[in-house]
């Protein structure tokens, strides 16, 4: 029986550059790094697959024409640099 190839990690650098192109200009004040970091406390951001959804979410609700991909290494750079979830 062959084992299953591992799913590729989600390219975090490409997450933070399509953060930058297509989220930043909603979510992030000026000189306000710690803005996710309150979010992440507010009770509805509870895990990564929580995170995931919003992500998924927003990009709908912006008709961002984005695969999983995307998604996942957005959620990714999110992750690393404001949640710590994992």
């Amino acid at each position: 029986m062959a084992i299953p190839a591992q799913a590729e990690k989600p390219d975090i650098s490409w997450g933070g550059e399509l953060f930058a192109e297509n989220c930043s200009e909603c979510h992030m004040v000026p000189h306000d790094d710690e803005w996710f970091k309150a979010r992440a406390d507010a009770g509805n951001m509870a895990d990564l697959d929580s995170l995931r959804t919003r992500v998924q979410g927003c990009a709908n609700n912006f008709n961002l024409p984005w695969f999983d991909e995307e998604v996942d290494a957005v959620t990714a750079w999110m992750n690393q640099e404001y949640y710590g979830f994992d």
